[in-house]
């Protein structure tokens, strides 16, 4: 059977900026990468390009490509008012001569307007030819906003026949975001940093397929995740075969497609269901990190998160073969404890094989922690602790939560424990102090800095546990944790319903590591953390 074809359009080359010396970054380690996971092509840029020289890293960018054929090349250009670079229609012409595909503009980091006066007349002769522009419009870091949400209509209207391409739109951003997709048929995206929950579902539903792309953000994120997130969406092959690479072929007019990739008999069993989109079934696969909205309810000012109640969170959870999700209520870390309690309760009623539930409480308003940690514990069988310092703003070593984590000690629960000031040292007192509660070290996978600290804490102490998800799906991590401190200290997560489950598994189920090492990821060590609650 032919492949569907997978062609990445968000890849770049080179190092780059703040890049960790473990971060993978090889032209060689990208080819790798994408022939495991079986990525047809990719459409690239250059880092150098992006963040020193055009001209130079444009040329390096093209000799390459033209060294590989799985890598189509794209330029960085700048406006020609100052001679750095030819204008509009001769520059579009070289980049023809060069089998150039795309163009990547940095606005704001390579300081310009995008503006008709600044770089229309390359906007037009792009316009002209049918080749697309890209865009940055990511959120948080000034670096990744290259485009305001305010100037994506007026250059989609400007130019209604120029192909514009965003990338590393988060899922934060879907109210901005669908609003100019249903308006502007020439206005595009990917999906690599736009992990939402069922968003793919949902967009397809909504616009339909023609403006929606595969892109992996590879080298900095993990190409498993995106490639994971399309395969295992809940749409027809005929829908997943544009989404994956049609789309890109028209938009590039590609007439060279990279070839199907030869057969290859791995015999991991855990990547050749995830190359085939099948659910992890022949063992026991447990969530550690979920959160779920009130039965009935989805809306969240966080995000838009369909379907994030606990029908739809072990719902999702299925297509990849999840039997278990450890979950707490947005409610009980956000605003109402006791309220948050009870939805988690009440899942564990409707879903009493699928669910297991972390307690919420806040130092603050607790009263009676006899009773508290009773209603938690003996009457909803809750068996996990969830404290949140993002909205109490108290330290963990603070005497406030003292009569909580003496319970989970004495009771050898597990705790999942999100970022605080003075994490580190927090983290070491607590485990130093509370030797039987299992924590789990939550976003452990967000950057290679994080990673380091939390495995020097893992390594340290035997009750302390590296949970993985993050957004940034960060490449290589995963293998680095295992390298440094074994798989066995290392837990699955997804933060599902913030996120979509899938590319979190993706991650995970395309990383370089064993089969056994991704067993032990997937369910093997949450279980024997489970099964010590309460134990004697």
């Amino acid at each position: 059977m032919q492949q569907i074809k997978y062609i990445d359009c968000f890849a770049s080359v080179d190092r780059w900026s703040g890049k960790d010396s473990e971060a993978p970054w090889t032209v060689e380690k990208m080819l790798s990468d994408m022939e495991r996971c079986r990525i047809h092509g990719a459409l690239v840029y250059s880092n150098f390009a992006k963040e020193l020289q055009p001209s130079v890293g444009n040329r390096l960018v093209s000799e390459l490509c033209r060294k590989n054929p799985r890598l189509i090349p794209c330029w960085v250009a700048l406006p020609h008012h100052c001679n750095e670079m030819s204008e509009g229609a001769k520059f579009v012409q070289e980049m023809l001569d060069n089998g150039v595909k795309a163009v990547k503009l940095f606005p704001k980091m390579h300081r310009y307007l995008l503006n008709e006066r600044t770089i229309g007349s390359l906007l037009g002769a792009l316009q002209e030819i049918g080749l697309p522009v890209l865009i940055d419009r990511g959120e948080h870091e000034p670096s990744v906003q290259q485009i305001d949400w305010e100037e994506i209509g007026p250059l989609c209207t400007k130019y209604p026949k120029l192909n514009v391409i965003l990338h590393g739109v988060r899922w934060e951003a879907t109210r901005y975001l669908l609003p100019l997709l249903q308006q502007f048929p020439n206005l595009y995206f990917e999906f690599s940093n736009h992990q939402g929950n069922r968003i793919i579902e949902f967009l397809v539903e909504k616009i339909g397929l023609d403006q929606l792309l595969f892109g992996t953000q590879m080298m900095e994120k993990s190409p498993g995740a995106a490639k994971a997130f399309i395969d295992y969406a809940n749409i027809g092959d005929e829908h997943r075969r544009k989404i994956a690479g049609e789309n890109l072929i028209r938009l590039l007019k590609l007439e060279n497609i990279p070839s199907d990739y030869p057969d290859d008999h791995t015999e991991d069993i855990i990547l050749q269901k995830a190359r085939k989109a099948e659910p992890i079934d022949d063992m026991e696969v447990i969530d550690a990190h979920a959160h779920i909205s009130e039965k009935g309810h989805s809306d969240n000012i966080i995000a838009f998160m369909p379907n994030s109640d606990a029908a739809g969170v072990v719902e999702r959870n299925r297509r990849i073969g999840v039997d278990i999700t450890c979950v707490s209520s947005w409610i009980g870390i956000w605003t109402d404890y006791k309220r948050g309690n009870q939805i988690t309760h009440q899942a564990i009623v409707d879903f009493p094989q699928n669910i297991i539930g972390y307690a919420t409480l806040d130092p603050n308003d607790v009263q009676d922690w006899s009773a508290e940690l009773k209603r938690c514990y003996e009457d909803y069988s809750l068996k996990g602790i969830k404290p949140y310092f993002p909205r109490n703003r108290i330290p963990y070593n603070s005497s406030k939560y003292e009569p909580w984590f003496k319970y989970g000690h004495d009771y050898h629960l597990f705790a999942l424990m999100h970022f605080s000031d003075n994490f580190m040292a927090e983290m070491e007192e607590l485990a130093s102090k509370y030797p039987e509660i299992s924590f789990l070290l939550a976003h452990s996978g967000m950057t290679y800095e994080t990673m380091k600290k939390h495995v020097e804490l893992a390594r340290k102490f035997k009750n302390v546990f590296c949970e993985i998800t993050y957004t940034s799906v960060t490449n290589a991590v995963i293998e680095h944790m295992v390298r440094e401190i074994g798989s066995e200290k290392v837990i699955y997560g997804s933060d599902t319903a913030m996120r979509d489950p899938i590319p979190q598994f993706g991650w995970l189920a395309y990383a370089d590591i064993s089969e056994s090492d991704k067993r032990n990821i997937l369910g093997r060590n949450m279980r024997k953390i489970i099964d010590r609650c309460f134990s004697k």
